[in-house]
């Protein structure tokens, strides 16, 4: 899988759940182990990791003619020498003597593959980089208008409170006034009610 496809895949896809461990391939007896790196320069937990294993099929040994030919020696030496250490020491030995590999030849692989890494690491960052632009720099901006339409819809919000404020300032206005006018009503009837009954009284009087 290219590196791009697993940058996106780290971006996208969700983590898997722990406790749950990955189901490992059988091995098969009849292919030569490859000649393993130094556990030294193995992180724990690397074996899983799909950056890793895209790293490790990059840089297998058998990809250097050099390195591949101590693999060749060191396969037909598994039945007889099972400890792995001695087994590739003759193997080399055996290389050295019959293959005519040399010291600076199998260092000169090495080299090869440590170029190989670079070559990748190189290429990882760039298309990191291109995600980030298209990805991450684009969220960034869509943060960014979301923040701005958020700040506009607060401020619409604000003054919408200022015209409820307003509204019912003048709704306790008209109420009161309203009140006023009841009131003043209230009071105009008595007065007017009480000077009809009085003239009544009077021309009840006059007219005996």
């Amino acid at each position: 899988m290219p590196f791009m496809d697993l940058i996106k895949k780290a971006i996208f896809e969700e983590a898997p759940q722990t406790g749950q461990p990955p189901a490992k391939p059988a091995p098969s007896p009849a292919a030569p182990r490859p000649l393993d790196p130094a556990p030294a320069y193995v992180p724990a937990g690397t074996r899983d990791n799909q950056f890793y294993m895209r790293l490790a099929k990059q840089t297998e040994l058998s990809a250097v003619p050099e390195l591949a030919k101590i693999e060749a020696f060191a396969a037909p030496l598994a039945p007889v020498i099972t400890d792995k250490a001695l087994r590739y020491k003759a193997a080399l030995a055996t290389a050295q003597s019959q293959g005519g590999l040399t010291k600076e030849a199998i260092l000169k692989g090495f080299d090869a593959l440590l170029g190989v890494l670079n070559s990748s690491a190189s290429t990882f960052n760039k298309q990191t980089d291109d995600v980030s632009r298209t990805e991450v720099d684009a969220k960034i901006a869509k943060i960014g208008d979301l923040n701005e339409a958020i700040q506009q819809k607060q401020k619409e919000i604000t003054d919408l409170q200022q015209q409820v404020k307003s509204v019912q300032s003048q709704t306790e206005a008209s109420r009161a006034k309203l009140q006023e006018a009841k009131s003043s009503f209230a009071a105009a009837l008595e007065r007017r009610r009480a000077e009809i009954q009085q003239q009544r009284k009077e021309f009840e009087t006059i007219l005996g």
